[in-house]
C-alpha cells in the first residue's frame, strides 16, 4: 500500500519517494533516475490505481511546441523507470500497461502483488462404467496419434511456409543543395531518426513525417575553425535510440551525449575520442591520444570510471567494435611509421 509522511515522503514496497528532493530511494539508498522518468513517477503515484492517460503525460513532460516522436519519449521514460524498480512489461509489480491508452500504478498490498494462476485444462473423458477398458484405450491412443500428426504437419508447414519477396525501395531522406553536402548521418537503432550533420549544424529528423529540427549543440562544436571541412566524429546512437555520441572534429577533443529528448548535451569526458557503445548501452568505448600514439579506453555511460585496456608507444586505433555480449572489444590496431605498415586486427576481452 502507499504511504505517505508528513514531510510528503511516498512509500510502497520497499521504496520511498520524496517529490520535494526528486529522489527516489530503494531500502534507503537512492536509486539514480533521470528527471523525464521521475516525473512520470509522480504522475502515477498521484493516482494510484487510476488510468493516468498518455496524452496527460505528455502535456506533463514536454511543453505543445517541444518537436518530439512523444510515443517514442514517453515509452523510453517509462521504460527506465520500470528499470529503476525492478519492474518489466512483462512482469508488471508496479505499472501496468493499458495499450494505447495510459497507464496505471499498481498499489502493492504490503510490499507485494498478487499474479493469478494459469488456468488448468481438464480433459473430459467419458465415464468408466459405460466405455469398455479396450476401447478406451484404443481411444487414447488414436487421440494421441491424431495431436501428433497434427503437431507434426503445424510443424512442417511453418519450417517451410514461404514468404513473399521483399521488394527494396529508395527513398530520399535529405535534400541539401549541392553548396551543403551532408558530411555525416546515421539511421536510429529503431529506425525513427536520422541524424546528420553538415556544415550548417547537427539535425535530427523524423522519417515518418519528414519533420526536422535542429539539435543544441556546444561551443566545442559551433565554433570549430574552418567548419565547412570539418565534420562531427560520431560513434553513432545509443542503443534505445535516446541520445547520440559525439565528438567534435578538431582540438582539443571531447565525448558529448546529445539527447533527442531535449535538454542541454553532456560532456562525458575531455580527452578523448568516442569509439562505440556497448549493445546494453552501459558503456563506451574509446581512445586517448599522447605524443602522436593512442591507448583504448573504456568507461561508463555516464562517464565515469574510465579505464585504459591497451596501447603502446606508436599504436593509433581505427574501428572498434562491441561483441553481442558485452565482454568484448574488437579493434584495428596499426603503426602508420612503418614500412609497410603494420595492421592487425585484435581482440581484447573484458570478462564477464
Amino acid at each position: 500500500m502507499l504511504e505517505t509522511d508528513a514531510k510528503k515522503v511516498i512509500r510502497f514496497g520497499t521504496f520511498e519517494v520524496d517529490p520535494h528532493a526528486g529522489e527516489l530511494r530503494r531500502n534507503g539508498s537512492r536509486v539514480k533516475l533521470q528527471d523525464q522518468p521521475f516525473q512520470v513517477l509522480l504522475a502515477l503515484l498521484a493516482k494510484p490505481g487510476d488510468v493516468v492517460i498518455r496524452e496527460e503525460l505528455r502535456a506533463k513532460l514536454w511543453p505543445a511546441d517541444t518537436f518530439m516522436d512523444f510515443d517514442h519519449g514517453l515509452n523510453a521514460a517509462v521504460k527506465r523507470l520500470r528499470d529503476a524498480l525492478g519492474d518489466t512489461a512483462e512482469n508488471q509489480r508496479f505499472i501496468e500497461t493499458l495499450a494505447k491508452r495510459g497507464y496505471r500504478f499498481l498499489v502493492p498490498s504490503q510490499g507485494q502483488t498478487v499474479t493469478p494462476s494459469p488456468a488448468v485444462l481438464t480433459p473430459v473423458l467419458p465415464a468408466p462404467s459405460t466405455v469398455p477398458a479396450a476401447k478406451r484405450r484404443a481411444m487414447v491412443i488414436g487421440g494421441l496419434v491424431s495431436l501428433l500428426l497434427a503437431v507434426t504437419f503445424l510443424s512442417w508447414l511453418a519450417a517451410h511456409r514461404v514468404s513473399p519477396k521483399a521488394h527494396p525501395t529508395e527513398q530520399r531522406l535529405t535534400a541539401n543543395p549541392p553548396d551543403i553536402p551532408i558530411r555525416w548521418a546515421a539511421l536510429s537503432p529503431d529506425g525513427k531518426y536520422l541524424a546528420y550533420w553538415d556544415r550548417t549544424g547537427l539535425f535530427l529528423k523524423l522519417i515518418s513525417s519528414g519533420e526536422t529540427h535542429a539539435l543544441n549543440l556546444p561551443s566545442e562544436f559551433t565554433d570549430l575553425p574552418f567548419r565547412y571541412f570539418n565534420v562531427v566524429l560520431s560513434a553513432g546512437w545509443f542503443p534505445d535510440s535516446s541520445a547520440l555520441l559525439l565528438t567534435p572534429a578538431g582540438q582539443p577533443e571531447s565525448i558529448w551525449s546529445v539527447s533527442v529528448l531535449g535538454g542541454s548535451p553532456k560532456k562525458l569526458m575531455e580527452d578523448g575520442e568516442a569509439r562505440a557503445v556497448s549493445p546494453d548501452g552501459s558503456q563506451i568505448a574509446f581512445v586517448r591520444e599522447a605524443e602522436l600514439s593512442q591507448s583504448l579506453w573504456v568507461m561508463d555511460a555516464d562517464g565515469s570510471h574510465a579505464r585504459k585496456l591497451i596501447g603502446q608507444a606508436g599504436n593509433l586505433f581505427a574501428a572498434v567494435a562491441w561483441s553481442p555480449d558485452n565482454h568484448k572489444l574488437a579493434f584495428v590496431r596499426f603503426r602508420p611509421g612503418l614500412v609497410p605498415t603494420k595492421t592487425e586486427l585484435g581482440m581484447y576481452d573484458l570478462g564477464s
